[in-house]
Parts: structure tokens; sequence; C-alpha cells
């Protein structure tokens, strides 16, 4: 089918792109954070390390002072006391340091550690840092770290501090070396973790709002493509919607010069107001589901397939043939005949077809409207088939417009008419019943055909308050018959669809106090087949209540004995065609009688035969036992006031004439 996809792959391969792209900064700015971060620790560690150990140094010589006994003589270059001795051995205990020097105002070093009190002051080198750190009263630290071969890593501390006396008087410099790879360790170790989750932390908080971002413009995006769906597509089936094919229609038959030839098909589905009805609106919607993807599946890529509203489809060929239509028609028919099955319901649909391949000169409504004259034509012919338009068929439409409009006016001015044909008794010809023929005359008084009106009242759902009428108006004819005189009423499928029929019923006899036991109700075998659950409960609940059930017209459809078995028949009605048979093939159509009379009575039915218009018919039914005859012969259809007066003298005289 010719429709643009929701995403197409040029949109695809661009979210792709911007999706690519996103991650790539993303990635980008998680490693720029993750870089910072070490690079700020490293930073951090060094620097704590240093203010721990100019916390350590100062507090050293601080104490280094307090404890020192006449640390003025020291600096001054005199030997050491047992007491200042013994202090200074003490101090090599403290915190983390593993030797010092002690330097005088000018910069030279009075005592190491490592060496003792120096030999003579004036000899030793100036040591600037020393010096500087006199004048300025500041620290001066410096940090070093080494890495062992085995991977473990030391740090060192050279730290200057000013030496001060009990006034706060710098005398001098204390040059402490510090061993500060324990504090360090636990200093990296903590900035470490730091410095793990840091960037973890910075990257969800980037991420979070990204993909947010991220989601909401996909979102947006998509919400903007599904808009897009939703004004070219039906949500339902995934057609093109009205106004779409509308358009997409107009352009190919516009572009004449490429599109020379372009088959449309109007399509329903047959009976989807029934199926719908007795099966409820999910399993409508399945079906026109399922209607779509057997369309969309049937056509080739540039051809448009569309839904117009309800269960009505339209398919645009571009470029068509004859052939290539009667080839995806009959597909189509084909694939709609199989059983469909929802939620442990199955129906056996259909569809039907109107065709037509458009003119040079034709526009996209002019061949709609073609296609859709073909439909009805369709429908007329039984549906479940494919139909040609052709020009005959802007009259048929013209007067089936005019039946449809006579139908409304004669419903709204209860112009419908009941006439009633007698069914007699085969063995002695008298009357036993009647059926009731709903009549109707056009506005100059020309007859209607049953035919012709019932199938248009059927379409446009007036059957049901038709069927109702005319029910009441035969009732209330038949209640001035003799008690033994029966009723026979034909059921439209249409009227078991809302599922009220059996209250309908009982109301309206109820109300004109009419036994059950004297109506007839006669259905064919198509209403069996459209929904068969429904269908029976309501026929057995009609039995319930006494009313005769009959099967019309049976020879004509599939004639199943399932049918005559399962719904319990009280009569079965033989279709006229078999008579009509009968006159050109005696031998042939008299044996085919013979076995469904024999049937019918063996399943403990009645047997009516229609269509009796000879003696020669009623001389060859003698012998089968048939129980009733309805025909010309023995009455045509008459009014109520006629059937009546029949009914007094209990034989037609003129009347059958008529």
């Amino acid at each position: 089918m010719d429709s643009k996809p929701l995403v197409t792959k040029r949109e695809k391969g661009l979210a792709m792109r911007k999706c690519a792209i996103s991650l790539a900064v993303l990635a980008t700015f998680t490693g720029l954070i993750t870089l910072g971060v070490h690079l700020l620790v490293d930073w951090a560690i060094t620097e704590t390390i240093k203010k721990h150990a100019e916390m350590s140094a100062v507090k050293w010589a601080e104490e280094f002072n307090e404890n020192l006994p006449a640390s003025g003589d020291l600096l001054a270059g005199q030997s050491l006391t047992a007491g200042q001795q013994s202090v200074i051995e003490s101090a090599m205990n403290y915190g983390h340091v593993y030797a010092f020097i002690v330097y005088n105002t000018d910069g030279r070093a009075v005592y190491s550690s490592d060496y003792g009190v120096s030999s003579s002051v004036a000899d030793q080198p100036v040591n600037k840092t020393a010096l500087a750190v006199v004048a300025s009263k500041n620290s001066s630290i410096d940090v070093v770290q080494k890495v062992s071969p085995t991977g473990s890593q030391s740090v060192f501390v050279d730290a200057l501090v000013p030496a001060k006396d009990e006034t706060g008087t710098v005398i001098g410099a204390v040059q402490l070396y510090l061993d500060e790879s324990e504090p360090a360790a636990f200093y990296t170790s903590f900035l470490d973790w730091i410095a793990l989750l840091l960037p973890i932390l910075c990257a969800i908080i980037y991420i979070v709002p990204a993909f947010a971002f991220i989601l909401k413009r996909e979102q947006a995006f998509a919400r903007t493509k599904w808009v897009h769906h939703l004004s070219r597509f039906d949500t339902l089936t995934g057609a093109l919607n009205r106004h779409t094919m509308s358009t997409e229609c107009k352009e190919r038959f516009a572009d004449r010069a490429t599109n020379r030839k372009i088959g449309v098909f109007f399509m329903d589905v047959d009976k989807f107001k029934t199926i719908n009805d007795t099966n409820g609106h999910e399993f409508g919607d399945a079906y026109l589901k399922h209607i779509a993807s057997i369309l969309i599946s049937s056509v080739r890529d540039i051809d448009l397939v569309g839904r117009m509203g309800g269960d009505e489809f339209v398919i645009a060929f571009p470029d068509a043939t004859h052939e290539l239509l009667d080839t995806v028609g009959e597909r189509i028919l084909q694939e709609a005949r199989k059983p469909f099955e929802y939620k442990g319901k199955t129906i056996q649909g259909s569809i039907s077809i109107g065709s037509h391949l458009a003119d040079l000169d034709e526009d996209g409504p002019g061949a709609l409207h073609a296609a859709d004259l073909a439909l009805y034509h369709a429908k007329t012919q039984g549906r479940n088939t494919l139909q040609w338009y052709f020009r005959e068929l802007d009259t048929a439409m013209i007067r089936r417009c005019a039946v449809e409009a006579r139908i409304r006016d004669a419903l709204r001015d209860d112009a419908f008419e009941t006439h009633f044909q007698p069914l007699t008794d085969a063995a002695n010809g008298s009357i036993v019943g009647f059926e009731a023929l709903l009549r109707l005359n056009d506005a100059d008084g020309h007859p209607i055909s049953p035919a012709e009106f019932v199938p248009i009242a059927e379409e446009t759902c007036m059957i049901q308050e038709i069927g109702m009428k005319a029910l009441r108006q035969a009732i209330e004819a038949a209640k001035s018959w003799p008690e033994h005189i029966f009723l026979s009423v034909n059921l439209s499928p249409a009227q078991f669809a809302s599922g009220d029929l059996v209250d309908d019923v009982q109301a309206l006899l109820d109300a004109l106090d009419f036994p059950a036991g004297r109506l007839e109700l006669e259905v064919t075998e198509s209403l069996l087949m459209a929904d068969e659950d429904r269908v029976s409960a309501q026929l057995h609940g009609l039995k319930r209540m006494g009313i005769a059930i009959a099967m019309d017209d049976f020879g004509t459809g599939y004639s199943s004995l399932g049918y005559l078995w399962k719904y319990d028949f009280d009569k079965l009605k033989i279709d006229r065609v078999f008579l009509e048979g009968f006159d050109f093939d005696p031998v042939r159509y008299r044996e085919i009688i013979e076995t469904i009379v024999t049937l019918g009575h063996k399943m403990g039915m009645q047997v009516t035969i229609e269509g009796v218009e000879t003696e020669l018919q009623t001389d060859m039914l003698k012998d089968f036992a048939c129980d009733q005859y309805q025909g010309f012969l023995f009455g045509k259809p008459m009014p109520a006031d006629q059937a009546l007066a029949a009914v007094s003298v209990n034989s037609l005289g003129d009347t059958s004439a008529a």
C-alpha cells in the first residue's frame, strides 16, 4: 500500500545521529569531569599534606622552644647542657620528625640532629630559605613524593618554621624533616574515594536531566509523528483515512500522464451491522481490522487502501488493468470468506466489491461514484461478489433512492399493506392458515416488489420497525378468523439483531390477546448462519411461548440437516424452485421432492410445498402425503377483507382467480 510510514528511514537516521551526538557529548563531559576531579584531588592531597606538615612543624618548634632550657645559648653556638641534650633526644620521638636543623637569625646552622652543635657557627653557610623564614616569620614547606620499586608511595616534608622565644620574638628557624607517608596514605585513600564518587555524582547529575531532556525530545518527536499519523491514517484499521484517501486519489487522477488507467474498488462488509450488533462492538472492531489487513496485504505497494467510514473501504489502483482488478478482487473475496475467530466467537463473513476502471476524462469523485454503484449492484446480486460498473447502474441507483424514500414515507404514513395467501390442507383442500405478505405501492399506486424494497429496508435498518408493524397488522386481521386458522409471518434476520425479539413478540401477543399457538414464524437458513448462538436462544424462546417455527425456502441455501436437527423446526417449507424444475425435468425433480418430504416427516415436521400452480403438480404431490399446499392454484395473496371472506365460506371461489 502506497502510504508513508510513521517514521521514515531518513528520520530514523537523524534520530540515531542525534542520539549518538548526545552520547558523545555526555562521554566527553564525563571524561572532562573525571580528569578535572583527579587533578583537583592531586592538588588537594599535596596542599593537605603541606598544611598538616606545617602544623606539625610549628607545634614541634613551639614545644621545642618551651621545653629547651636556655635555648638562646644553643642559638649562640654554645655547647649543650645535659638538660638540653635530654630535651633534644625526646624531641626526636615527637610526631613524624626524623631529623632537624636549628638556624640562628643569620641563617647559619647552629645545631643538627645528625651532627650536633656546629663547631664554628660563623663558618656555616647561610641558608637563604632559613634567612627568609626569619625575616618573614612565615614557614616554608616542600613536599617530596617517592615511589618504591614495589609500588608503595612515600611522602617526605622539608619544613622551615620560625623559632620564637617566650616573648614571641623570632630568634631563629628550625628545619624539620618529616615522614608524612602515613597521613598522606590516609588522605590519598579518602580523596581517591571522593575522586571516584564525584565524577559519578556529576555524571548522574548531568545524565538525569540529559536523559530527561532526550526523553522529552523523543516523546515530543513521537507525538509529532503520531499526530502526523492520525492526520493520515485510520486509527482502528491502519488504512488511509477518508481525507487522506480523497487527497491522494485527487493527486493520482490529476497526474493522468503517469496514471493513465486508474482502477477503483468500493467495498463494504456484508451484513456488518448484524455482525456488530450480535457479537458486540469489540468483535466488530476486530473484524474490521481483519478485513483491512486482507485488503492491505492483497494490493501492490503503489496502490492506496482507505477506510471511508464504518465498514466501507476504497482501493485505488494506479496504472491498472481489467485483469489486475479481477485478480485482486477474487483474492480479497476468497480471504474474506474464511472463518474469523476472536475470543472464542467465530463467524464466516464476506465482502462485496464494486469495481470500476476509470476513463481518461473521468475524475476521482466520478470514478468513486461509479464503483459505489457497482457495489450496490453486488449487494443486489446476493453479496459476497465483485461486480463491475456499467452505465445502466445510474438508472438503477436513481430507482433505489426513490424506493428508499418511498419506504420512509410509507413507514411514517402507515402506508404498508398486509396481504394474505392461503395455505390449504393437502388432503381436502380446506384453508388451514394464511401467510402474511407485506405489500408496498409507489406514490402513483404501482406495486413495488418485496424483492426490491425488503433488501433496501434491511440495509437502511428500517426492517425492524416495519416487521413489528406488519406483525401487528397481521394479528389484528387474524383475530377475526376462526380459531383453527393459523397465521404465518416471515421474520427478517435483522429482527434478531437487537436480541429483543422474544420480548417484543410476547408483548404484542399480550396486547392483542392473540394465542401464541395460532402463530407461526418463518425463518430462512441465512438467518441461522449469521449468529447461531443468539438466533438459537431467541428461536427457543419463541418456541417456549408456543409459537411454531418454520424453515422457509428449504433447498435454496446449504440445506443443512444439522440446522433442521438443532433447531427442532415444526415445519419445513419446500421452495417453489423444485416445482418449477419439475415442469422441465419431472423424473429428477419428483425424486428430489419426494426425498425432502420423506426427510421432513422422518424428523417430525409438517411439510408445506410452495409455488403450486397446476393440477399436474398436485397430481404428482398426492403420492407424497404433503401436509399443506401454497400457491396460486389455491389462492393469490389477498387483502384482509378478502381473506376473511374466503375463510367464512371455506372456499376461495372467484377470489382464487383474482
